[in-house]
Order: structure tokens, then C-alpha cells, then sequence
């Protein structure tokens, strides 16, 4: 895949937020916990793994601990790519839920992401992945981890559309 096919592919993820983005937010109204207070739970968790594609549409947080209690159960259930690109609720595997506010996203490079090639001197530049940096506020949560809060990690989006991460999510 070409630099412009990675490109292409970047912004229909970016339009499949969009698109998403209604039914996120109607989410939130439907399902959210109330925010807890400041002198609340002070809880953080770190997932290390995130799975899925863009052919698929969801992705899973997993491989997460922490100090939140209840905490995750580990993993998130199956959400929409939508969550990472505009904010909602990650419903967890124990059902708890934490909604995420619209993050910042910004493109990075890639060298550290599965399938990076060194490009040749001289030669043509190979088809990349592509590196989604992404951080933002915690709006409400019953896992007990800190709100307001905030969230920040970082996905690789291969040719073939397939998530992995990189670095850690981190909410504190």
C-alpha cells in the first residue's frame, strides 16, 4: 500500500468516527455513571494491548491493571474504533464503564510499529503504517479511577487496517 493509500485510509478512519460520533454521544446519555467527585476515588489503570481492525470497526482494550477498584475485569468489551477517534463509553468486561471526552489526535511516525520498513537512500519510500497518538479527559467513571481524569496512548493502524499499541493507554 502506497504513503497516499496509508493517507486514504487514515481519513476513513476518521470518517467512520465522525459518522459514529451520534450514536457515541447518545451512548454516553444512555449509560454513563455519574462523575465522581474530587475527593473521590484516585484510582489509574494501564492496558498494554489493543486489538481489532478498521474492517471490523471495534477494537479491545486489554491487558489492563491498575489501581482502580473496582477496576476493569482486565479488558474492555468490543468497542467501536469511534471511542479512540471521538470519545464515549468503554464498557468493560465487569460491565463498569468509563466515558472518554473527544480526544486530541495527532500522526507520528511509525518506526515503531509492526510492519515499518526503513525506506532505502534513493529509493522509493515503501507503504508504512501509520502511528494515531491520542489523549484526553476522563468524563465519568464507576471503575474507580480519578474524575475528572485523563487518558493518553497511542495506536499503529497497519496497511491491512489492523490495530496494535505501541505504548501503553494510560488513565489517571
Amino acid at each position: 500500500m502506497t504513503n497516499r493509500q496509508g493517507e486514504r485510509m487514515r481519513k476513513v478512519f476518521m470518517l467512520v468516527a465522525a459518522l459514529a460520533l451520534p450514536i457515541s454521544v447518545l451512548s454516553v446519555v444512555l449509560t454513563s455513571a455519574p462523575a465522581s467527585a474530587s475527593s473521590g476515588p484516585k484510582g489509574k489503570i494501564t492496558c498494554t494491548t489493543m486489538s481489532g481492525s478498521t474492517g471490523s470497526g471495534t477494537i479491545v482494550i486489554s491487558g489492563c491493571s491498575g489501581t482502580a477498584v473496582p477496576g476493569t475485569g482486565g479488558s474492555s468489551k468490543p468497542l467501536s474504533i469511534a471511542v479512540l477517534a471521538a470519545g464515549g463509553p468503554v464498557t468493560w468486561v465487569n460491565n463498569d464503564v468509563t466515558v472518554f471526552a473527544a480526544p486530541a489526535l495527532s500522526s507520528a511516525s511509525a518506526k515503531h510499529c509492526p510492519g515499518y520498513v526503513k525506506p532505502p537512500k534513493g529509493g522509493p519510500t515503501p507503504a508504512e503504517p501509520t502511528l494515531e497518538k491520542f489523549s484526553g479527559a476522563v468524563n465519568s467513571d464507576n471503575t474507580g479511577m480519578k474524575v475528572p481524569g485523563k487518558y493518553k496512548g497511542e495506536v499503529c493502524i497497519s496497511q491491512s487496517g489492523s490495530f496494535s499499541a505501541p505504548k501503553a493507554l494510560k488513565v489517571s
